[in-house]
C-alpha cells in the first residue's frame, strides 16, 4: 500500500541519515541474510549459518558478537537449505538461544531475523523487506514493531513539529506485526508514534532527511531503549536499516545524563571546605551551577542515577564553595555528552600536590544483560601509584594468597592512577576484590563477598584516604551502579 502521508510537507533544515553504500545491489544469485539484534537484555550473539545439521556446532560464525540495537548487514549464501543458530556470548562460552533449522534461502531474496522479547522468552521474527520497487527519488518502506515496552500503537509521518491531535495516523500495529508500508517520496520528515487511538506522541523522531536513501528499501524497526536517561524522553527509539547502514534514531527530547563523584583526597583541604562544580555549554546557553556543594566521597544525584542535561560539548569547572566560576581551580577539557548515553565523571588527583587533579570521564554502558553482571575499574587512589587488581570468586583466595601470588593472574595487571577499565563479563555471584600497589605488594583494599547479581553494570572505583582531615582512615572502593 502506499504510505498516507499527513498533509502539508515542507522543505525544511533536517538532520540527513548518513551512510550511503549502495548494498542494494545484491548478487542475484545468491541470497542474502541479515540479523538485527532485538533483545534487550540478551548478551551480544553470534550467528552460526550451516547446511549439515551435524556439523552445525562445529562451524565458525557468520556473524560475530552482534550486541542489542545492532545490524549485521547483509551476509551472501548460496541456494539450499540451511540451520540457523544464534547464541549469546556468556562470560564463559555461549549459550544457543535461537535455533532455526532447515531455513530456505533463495537467489536473490534478502531475508532479516530480527530477535526480539527478553532472553526469558527471546524469539526470532522473519522481517521481509517492502515488495514497493522505489524510483530513484523514492524509497519503499518496512515497518517492525519490536518493541517489549509498547502494544498496538499508531505511527504518523508528518512535518517537524505537527500536531497530530487532528490528523489520521499512516498505519496501526501491534508488537511483533510488519507493516509494508509502500512507497515514500524522497525528502524530510518527522516520524511520530502515540499509542493507539490516543494521538499523543509517545516518540518523535525530530526531522529526518530521507533523500540520501533515494532508489533504497527501509528496514525501520522499533525497539526498546535500554537506559532511564533516554526513557525520560521515550520508552522506544527506531533503526533505520538500508542494505548495510544502519542508523539509530531516538527521541528529539532525548537528553544526556551525567553522575559526578568526588574522590579528590586533598581538595577540602586545598579549597577550605567543599567546592562548587559548574558547567559550560552552548547546550544550556553560557554557564550553570551543577553542583553547588561538594565533599569527599560525595556522588551527585547518587551512586545508581544521573542527572539530566541537554546534549552537547561542556565544560566543567571546579570552584571553592564560596566562589564563583572565575574562581576556578580546574577547568576539563571538552566533553561530549551525546543524546541516550550516561557519563561517570570522577574527580581526583590532588589540588595541592601530584598527581594533579583531574577529571576521569567515561561513557557508561547501562543495558542490564541477564546472563552477566557487567564490571569496570577506575582507579581513583593516587597514593596508591600504580597496582594490581585481583577479582577471584568470594572465599576462593585469602588476603595472604593474594600477597603471596598464590590468586593467580590479576585481572588489571600494573593498572596506573586516573585509568578507567573497560566493562568485563563476570558470572553473577560472590566475588572478592583484592587491590595492591606494586610499590607496598600488600593488599591496600580488600572487598570481600561483593555480590554481582545478573544484569549489574557497576564501576567500581578505588579511591584513598581523606588527606583533610583523615577520615575515612583507610583506602576503600566507591560502587557506582
Amino acid at each position: 500500500m502506499m504510505l498516507k502521508i499527513a498533509p502539508l510537507l515542507l522543505v525544511f533544515t533536517a538532520v540527513a541519515l548518513s551512510g550511503c553504500n549502495d548494498s542494494d545491489d545484491k548478487d542475484p544469485r545468491t541470497g542474502q541474510i541479515r540479523v538485527i539484534h532485538g533483545s534487550p537484555d540478551a548478551p551480544a550473539v553470534n550467528v552460526y549459518v550451516t547446511s549439515d545439521v551435524a556439523s552445525r556446532m562445529d562451524e565458525a560464525a557468520a556473524i560475530v558478537d552482534l550486541d542489542y540495537g545492532q545490524s549485521s548487514g547483509y551476509a551472501a549464501f548460496d541456494e539450499g537449505n540451511y540451520d540457523i543458530s544464534i547464541r549469546g556470548r556468556l562470560p564463559n562460552g555461549e549459550l544457543e538461544v535461537i535455533a532455526i533449522e532447515d531455513f530456505p534461502i533463495a537467489p536473490g531474496e534478502p531475508t532479516t531475523f530480527v530477535a526480539v522479547n527478553p532472553l526469558s522468552a527471546i524469539a526470532g521474527a522473519v522481517v521481509p523487506e517492502s515488495s514497493a520497487v522505489p524510483a530513484e527519488n523514492e524509497v519503499a518502506i518496512a515497518v517492525f514493531h519490536g518493541a517489549t515496552v509498547a502494544g498496538a500503537v499508531d505511527v504518523y509521518v508528518t512535518e517537524a513539529g505537527a500536531d497530530i491531535s487532528a490528523l489520521e495516523p499512516a498505519f496501526t500495529f501491534g508488537f511483533g506485526e510488519t507493516v509494508d508500508a509502500g512507497l515514500l517520496p524522497g525528502g524530510t520528515y518527522e516520524l511520530q508514534v502515540a499509542l493507539a487511538g490516543d494521538a499523543v506522541p509517545v516518540y518523535r523522531s525530530g526531522p529526518v532527511d530521507l533523500a540520501a536513501f533515494g532508489g533504497r528499501k527501509l528496514l525501520i524497526t522499533a525497539l526498546d531503549v535500554t537506559n532511564d536517561t533516554a526513557a525520560a524522553a521515550s520508552p522506544i527509539q527506531l533503526l533505520v536499516a538500508a542494505g548495510d547502514d544502519l542508523v539509530t534514531l531516538l527521541d528529539v527530547s532525548t537528553p544526556a545524563g551525567i553522575k559526578v563523584a568526588h574522590l579528590s583526597p586533598d581538595a577540602a583541604l586545598a579549597a577550605g571546605g567543599p567546592v562548587e562544580v559548574y558547567a559550560t555549554s552552548d547546550a544550556v546557553g553560557g554557564t550553570v551551577e551543577l553542583i553547588d556543594s561538594f565533599g569527599y566521597l560525595d556522588v551527585v544525584p547518587d551512586a545508581a542515577s544521573y542527572t539530566v542535561v541537554p546534549p552537547g560539548e561542556y565544560v566543567i569547572d571546579v570552584a571553592p564553595d564560596t566562589g564563583t566560576v572565575g574562581d576556578s581551580v580546574y577547568q576539563s577539557p571538552p566533553l561530549a555528552f551525546d543524546a541516550g548515553r550516561q557519563y561517570t565523571a570522577i574527580a581526583a588527583g590532588r589540588v595541592a600536590s601530584a598527581p594533579e587533579f583531574r577529571l576521569m570521564a567515561a561513557e557508561d554502558g547501562n543495558r542490564p544483560i541477564a546472563t552477566q553482571a557487567s564490571v569496570r575499574v577506575a582507579h581513583a587512589a593516587p597514593a596508591a601509584g600504580d597496582v594490581d587488581i585481583f577479582v577471584t570468586p568470594a572465599g576462593e583466595f585469602s588476603v595472604a594468597d593474594v600477597e603471596a601470588g598464590l590468586a593467580g593472574e590479576p585481572l588489571l595487571s600494573a593498572f596506573p592512577f586516573s585509568a578507567i577499565g573497560d566493562y568485563v563479563a563476570l558470572d553473577p555471584g560472590l566475588y572478592d576484590i583484592r587491590v595492591v600497589p606494586l610499590s607496598l605488594g600488600v593488599v591496600a583494599i580488600n572487598v570481600e563477598a561483593l555480590e554481582l547479581t545478573p544484569g549489574l553494570v557497576a564501576t567500581i572505583a578505588a579511591r584513598g584516604p581523606d588527606e583533610s582531615d583523615g577520615a575515612p582512615s583507610d583506602f576503600g572502593v566507591v560502587l557506582l551502579t
